[in-house]
């Protein structure tokens, strides 16, 4: 499992920004090949934070690069900065009811 996260700061319109990444962004990465799992957090009044999870390394690079080109295209307005990223495969999960996997 690969996971990759993002941090955004300064976002404007966060209410507006999270209704495009509902309605705009999810329909997209959820086509891309090893797709698992995607969050949208609030992080206070300015910040957002993303986490992209796929079966592997490749997937999550495309997911990347698809969400660079998404973001400069369609919300460049609201997400004025470079994000702050993070990735790696993860080397461990555990799920409600105490499902644990290996990566």
């Amino acid at each position: 499992m690969h996971v990759a996260i993002r941090l955004y700061d300064g976002v404007t319109f966060p209410d507006e920004a999270a209704t495009k990444v509902r309605t705009e962004f999810m329909p997209i990465i959820s086509k891309i090949p090893g797709f698992q799992e995607y969050y949208a957090v609030k992080c206070g009044r300015d910040k957002v934070a993303s986490v992209s999870v796929f079966k592997n390394k490749p997937g999550s690079d495309d997911a990347t690069k698809a969400a660079s080109k998404w973001v400069q295209k369609n919300m460049a307005s609201y997400l004025p900065n470079r994000p702050q990223s993070i990735d790696g495969d993860a080397f461990a999960h555990l799920m409600m009811g105490g499902k644990k996997t290996a990566a």
